[in-house]
């Protein structure tokens, strides 16, 4: 079954690839561009994987694994970069702020905040959501996707959610989060031995749309999917640990549920 799998994989990569062979052309990154951003996720997937199973971390071990050149592993692995998460926190603190009682009107709309000094109630939000970024980051990162809007009062929200509209390189790292997020479901239920499915997976598509009703299927779309997520989001809130404290219970799962229209 393993074989099978990896030659359907193998037959399949460059069907897998062309998007992002596509968006390198696109963005002019050639060959060389590509091969170093794969040595560096090859050896960051490697790394990954020796730390779950508590072996032990080498130079010499992971250029065995991936098939990268130990100069290069050594270059790469020893200045390598590691994923910003301003993103994931500026998004858990959007919902936060709309779940959170403390941070919500009676009517469960998210109050305008005070915002100035280490003890107003956003520097406190951002806690809540992680104690390894300022609040004065996260703040910007809110500016720059004119999510929030500073008024006499305080912080106001504006955001019904964490779109990065008008960001390109914070909708590119959205994008490749999906894709890392949708193939590990897919994954799963191929590799999955129970009876039930651990992961949702479908697509509905319609290739002889009248040019006409796309504007209003665009528009049915956002509605839809807005109502929906709007209803995942706060039937996820109930089990929420941050939000709903149960100290017997052990957190730390993740749970995501993604959306996506093209028209």
């Amino acid at each position: 079954m393993q074989n099978e799998l990896k030659l359907t994989v193998y037959k399949n990569l460059k069907v897998m690839m062309k998007p992002i062979i596509r968006f390198c052309v696109k963005h002019q990154m050639n060959l060389q561009d590509l091969l170093e951003a794969s040595k560096s996720v090859f050896l960051e997937v490697a790394e990954e994987e020796l730390t779950s199973k508590g072996e032990k971390i080498n130079m010499s071990r992971l250029s065995a694994i991936t098939g990268v050149h130990r100069k290069d592993t050594a270059r790469i692995y020893k200045n390598g970069e590691r994923r910003d998460p301003t993103g994931n926190i500026t998004s858990r603190v959007i919902g936060l702020w709309r779940e959170l009682p403390e941070y919500t009107t009676k009517n469960k709309r998210p109050r305008t905040l005070t915002f100035k000094g280490e003890d107003s109630e956003f520097t406190k939000l951002v806690a809540a959501a992680s104690t390894d970024i300022r609040p004065g980051a996260i703040l910007f990162a809110l500016e720059q996707l004119d999510a929030v809007e500073k008024t006499k009062t305080g912080l106001k929200l504006k955001a019904a959610a964490y779109v990065p509209r008008n960001n390109p390189a914070e909708g590119i790292r959205l994008v490749s989060e999906d894709v890392e997020d949708l193939m590990d479901a897919v994954f799963e239920n191929i590799e999955s031995q129970e009876e039930e499915l651990p992961n949702y997976h479908a697509k509905s598509i319609y290739d002889n749309i009248s040019k006409d009703d796309v504007p209003k299927i665009r528009k049915w779309f956002m509605k839809q999917c807005s109502q929906f997520q709007s209803k995942v989001e706060k039937y996820l809130a109930q089990h929420d640990l941050d939000i709903n404290p149960q100290p017997e219970k052990e957190g730390g799962e993740r749970v995501v549920l993604g959306i996506f229209t093209k028209t």
